[in-house]
């Protein structure tokens, strides 16, 4: 490790160790030790310490006043202005990484920088970030957002709103480490040899998205009423066909017959002997993710989900439970997957869809019920658009006796 890496990477740590200090959402993808780029959130221009790289010279960016920049430059003459315009009462200076300016002299400045940005929040962000430094517990997370909202007078029907939901939390892995018949998102199927890969009418094999073992789900508490508690989950689907340089799914133009034959559920039973099936031709494959499938609680992200419709709440009180809800998934995403962007893509098991755009109302009116949703992912390369999500709705009668028909999948961009 060089002598730049060691001392970014001490830097760094210090720097996260600081109350709410986090990597900056557009970074998420990088180790912040290496590559880091922290902020507070509620703020915009909430950055207060990064490391950036030019013409092989390394320096930390950080905040300050126009006035404490020229106290610095008195004493260390190559700390200079960055190229960035004044922003909100700052501007950004650059630090070199040579050894000009000593350590301890380097932590004095985060910590002024992370003190310029912090003075900036509003309590509400503050106490957000109080909540978030608490012991974990979702249904006192939960009564706290309500208080924090004015919403005691409906804390009862908020908490029915919760709905169980499992999380499947992937973590980078490849096939040879993932065992036969694990959940896991991406990579490979395993099925048994009696069993044939699922294709379109056309032929075309359907994309392979990811497995679901059932026992696992199943010692968790399923979310989903009649989901089999034993075996293999199987999702195949058109929907997950991707070619190089485009945005978006590639799915069938039959659209004549809706999504007919367009997805496929495979429930392989326990005891059945797995092979680990190679992606034929013809078919784009995603990276292996192991996942950790997480019991969570869901909240509805739009007032047109039919729990929270038939409250008949005023539109004000409808708009802090949507502030609400959306402070308690950002919380919820940064606990779990380590981004408080409460839009934060995420692979989830029943509940409540996230939505990046206008909730499918099309889909409550053909009686269909959340099932699965299978977000934009780094770790297995999936990326829906701009960072969105695949959904898929079933019939929830079929659903409770442990059959998947009359599937809908509905994509949405970030």
């Amino acid at each position: 490790m060089s002598k730049v890496q060691s001392l970014t990477r001490e830097l760094a740590k210090y720097a996260l160790a600081k109350k709410g200090a986090q990597q900056d959402y557009s970074w998420q993808q990088f180790d912040p030790l290496k590559c880091p780029h922290l902020m507070l959130p509620g703020i915009s221009w909430g950055i207060f310490f990064e490391v950036e790289s030019r013409d092989d010279r390394h320096f930390a960016e950080i905040p300050v006043t126009s006035q404490r920049l020229k106290e610095h430059q008195a004493l260390y003459p190559d700390i200079r202005e960055s190229e960035w315009m004044e922003r909100d009462g700052h501007v950004q200076m650059e630090v070199p990484l040579d050894g000009s300016v000593p350590v301890t002299f380097l932590k004095a400045l985060i910590d002024d920088g992370y003190a310029l940005i912090w003075n900036k929040l509003d309590s509400e962000a503050r106490l957000k970030i109080e909540l978030s430094g608490l012991p974990y517990d979702e249904p006192k997370l939960i009564d706290r957002l309500v208080e924090m909202r004015g919403l005691q007078e409906h804390r009862k029907a908020i908490r029915k709103l919760a709905r169980p939901a499992i999380l499947l939390r992937t973590k980078r892995s490849t096939e040879s480490k993932i065992p036969l018949g694990a959940t896991k998102i991406g990579g490979r199927p395993d099925l048994p040899r009696s069993v044939a890969w699922p294709v379109y009418q056309d032929g075309k094999p359907l994309a392979f998205l990811a497995q679901i073992n059932l026992g696992e789900i199943a010692k968790l508490k399923s979310p989903i009423k009649g989901l089999p508690s034993k075996g293999l989950l199987s999702i195949f689907s058109a929907w997950g066909w991707m070619e190089d340089g485009d945005g978006g799914p590639q799915t069938p133009n039959s659209y004549g017959e809706g999504q007919k034959g367009w997805t496929a559920v495979i429930h392989t039973p326990p005891r059945a002997k797995l092979q680990r099936l190679k992606t034929p031709r013809r078919v784009n494959a995603f990276k292996a993710a192991a996942v950790i499938p997480t019991p969570i609680l869901s909240l509805p992200n739009s007032r047109a989900e039919p729990p929270l419709a038939k409250l008949g709440l005023s539109d004000k009180d409808y708009e802090r439970i949507d502030d609400m809800q959306s402070d308690f998934r950002s919380l919820q995403m940064s606990h779990w997957l380590g981004n408080r962007d409460s839009l934060a893509s995420h692979h989830l098991l029943g509940g409540y869809a996230l939505f990046q755009q206008e909730f499918p109302r099309h889909l409550l009116d053909l009686g269909l019920a959340m099932f699965l949703q299978i977000g934009t992912d780094s770790k297995t390369g999936m990326c829906w658009g701009d960072g969105g999500e695949l959904t898929w709705y079933a019939d929830p009668k079929a659903l409770a006796k442990g059959r998947f028909e009359r599937l809908q999948c509905e994509f949405q961009c970030g």
